[in-house]
């Protein structure tokens, strides 16, 4: 392990908890894994020294996440609920809406009995050369199988979530563990699964690309794509934003 790896490139957080995801330099042996799980159970009475500056921060991060999140056009910044927390009193005031339709928030949910889905996500930021793809595995219990986390050429935001579905195909197809179950692929990139899913058709850059997840999907593998929102795949979103400062692929089975 590099001397110089942070904390928050050695793991995930999903909801509440925090899952490790220590890169081994080989495939572990029943001793190896014995130790492992001894190691983890050490790690999980460890508590992080974080300094007051830090807890500040994390908190005020939240918080832009709380506010981002809301529906409401609120039209205050953190800064000014600080200084008067009132502010989280506002209400918007809208004519009612014909529609008798309610906005649902969509969350995770486990695949069927028999079925594994994997979670995808990509991302960029523009004065970097590069993007970045990550991506989770699940069981029907909602146990990780499978994690990955890499950088890709720079590429458009949708270009790069077909990349990402296109690594989750190939990982899968190359794994005696996984390549003979019913698979379902989630990405939040409407224009991305719409393109997998065609015959034909979309980007002529992703030429090779699309033809390889349109034959795995109809001869190599059971596998479904679908498009939900970005709510439903926060593990996912995490790793593809730590691809962005990584030299090489993290890939990791569990």
């Amino acid at each position: 392990m590099n001397p110089s790896t942070t904390i928050d490139s050695l793991g995930v957080w999903d909801g509440h908890d925090w899952h490790w995801l220590i890169p081994w330099r080989r495939e572990l042996r029943p001793r190896d894994i014995e130790e492992k799980e001894a190691m983890f159970n050490l790690l999980k009475s460890v508590t992080l020294d974080v300094s007051r500056e830090d807890y500040q921060d994390l908190v005020l991060l939240r918080m832009c996440w709380w506010l981002k999140a809301w529906e409401d056009d609120f039209p205050y910044s953190p800064n000014e609920v600080i200084h008067n927390p009132k502010c989280l009193n506002w209400k918007k005031s809208v004519a009612p809406r014909i529609s008798s339709q309610q906005h649902i928030p969509q969350i995770w949910s486990p695949p069927s009995i028999k079925t594994l889905m994997w979670n995808v996500d990509a991302s960029f930021k523009p004065h970097l050369d590069h993007a970045a793809v990550g991506g989770v595995l699940r069981n029907p219990m909602g146990n990780f199988v499978c994690l990955f986390s890499s950088p890709i050429p720079l590429l458009e935001i949708n270009y790069a979530e077909v990349f990402a579905i296109f690594r989750a195909i190939k990982i899968s197809i190359n794994s005696d563990r996984i390549k003979n179950h019913r698979i379902i692929i989630i990405s939040d990139s409407s224009n991305a699964v719409q393109w997998c899913n065609q015959d034909s058709g979309g980007p002529w850059n992703l030429s090779f690309m699309l033809n390889f997840i349109r034959n795995a999907r109809k001869q190599w593998l059971t596998l479904s794509i679908i498009h939900k929102v970005r709510a439903t795949n926060g593990v996912a979103d995490s790793l593809a934003k730590q691809g962005l400062s990584r030299r090489d692929e993290f890939l990791a089975w569990l």
